[in-house]
């Protein structure tokens, strides 16, 4: 549940005083010391949120530059000076984190959530779940910052969306990217090396024989590019000549794997293994094989990515990079806590890396004759 907002510190001190509670000589003096500008005329003078006005009072980090010149301007020519009892008011209330997703992403989320959660429980932070549409991502993303969060967790691949839409610079609110296929420019992120788990992946099929290995890559994201650029590498090591009309690509989901492996897997196969998205693709891909009489891993192998339930779900079990999502999303919660206590900030953005795995299942085995 949402907490209720926190007035502006100043309107607070200007509530009325009632009579039965104080001498009306107080009461005027107090009112007569409250007729200063507040918070509001101040942030309505930079042409900027009260929120922003108080971010930059409290001298955090991770305002905009630009947005910090307009409020120490406005603050100069207002003569505006922070009651200190008001600042200490503001400064302890609840910080409030988003974390955004897709109602899709079932599994992604659930390990995504125990991470946050166990991060924001123990450093005494609320978390606040918010679904977006994937058709408008940023409008997601700015409809949150709008309803006062502090802070932003942002999973795959809409913290790629925000950073390439400039996001970051845009609002003063700070964002964090979980599990991105790269490095962010514009914004700190918490992920594994995409492009050396897929050359592991590559060499691991390549060393059992294979030779005709597709990969499916996904739409407009940093993890295709990284992914593509490690299995271009492992074939190149091994001196095989790389097909591109073996690199397909598709949504990560069920749903588009059973779409890309009933095109692919009933018509002539000029493959023997399939490095697929992740793990959903990867068991749409074992299910359109077996109901096709394609025996796996003997006829075909087939790889996944991220070691989800569904790995084990099936038969037979994938053989799949394990990406430790709940601790990603821990490392990245605790990281945007330390930045909005102000912790001094690092001078680019940074990128956080955590150890993956490739765990070998049945679904793979050696390329046949």
């Amino acid at each position: 549940m949402d907490c209720l907002p926190i007035p502006a510190y100043d309107d607070v001190l200007r509530q009325p005083i009632r009579d039965d509670m104080t001498s009306p000589d107080t009461t005027r003096k107090r009112r007569r010391g409250a007729k200063g500008p507040t918070i509001t005329a101040v942030a309505r003078e930079a042409g900027v949120s009260a929120m922003t006005v108080s971010n930059v009072i409290n001298n955090k980090s991770f305002v905009n530059p630009v947005a910090r010149e307009a409020v120490l301007k406005a603050v100069k020519a207002l003569n505006y000076t922070p009651n200190s009892a008001a600042r200490s008011l503001a400064a302890a209330k609840t910080l409030r984190i988003g974390l955004l997703h897709r109602d899709i992403d079932s599994a992604l989320l659930s390990a995504m959530l125990v991470g946050s959660l166990r991060a924001t429980s123990r450093l005494g932070v609320q978390l606040v779940l918010e679904i977006y549409d994937f058709s408008d991502p940023v409008g997601g993303i700015e409809r949150m910052i709008r309803s006062g969060i502090d802070g932003l967790l942002l999973p795959p691949p809409v913290c790629e969306i925000a950073s390439a839409a400039g996001l970051p610079e845009r609002h003063d609110v700070p964002m964090i990217g979980l599990a991105p296929g790269g490095d962010l420019r514009n914004m700190d992120c918490v992920r594994i090396d995409d492009e050396q788990a897929s050359y592991e992946m590559t060499l691991m099929l390549l060393g059992k024989g294979h030779r005709r290995i597709a990969i499916v890559t996904l739409p407009t994201s940093l993890v295709a590019a990284s992914r593509l650029k490690g299995y271009l590498r492992a074939l190149g090591d091994e001196a095989v000549v790389a097909d591109m009309k073996l690199v397909w690509e598709a949504p990560p989901t069920f749903e588009a794997g059973l779409a890309l492996a009933e095109r692919v897997l009933t018509t002539q196969r000029d493959f023997t293994a399939v490095i697929a998205g992740n793990d959903d693709m990867a068991a749409a891909f074992v299910n359109v094989a077996l109901r096709n009489k394609i025996s796996v891993p003997d006829d075909l192998s087939i790889t996944g990515f991220d070691d989800t339930p569904i790995a084990v779900k099936i038969w037979p079990e994938l053989t799949t990079i394990r990406q430790p999502l709940a601790l990603i999303a821990e490392r990245a919660a605790e990281r945007l806590v330390a930045t909005l206590r102000g912790e001094p900030p690092e001078t680019q953005p940074l990128a956080i890396y955590v150890d993956y795995k490739m765990i070998e299942r049945q679904s793979t085995g050696p390329a046949r004759a």
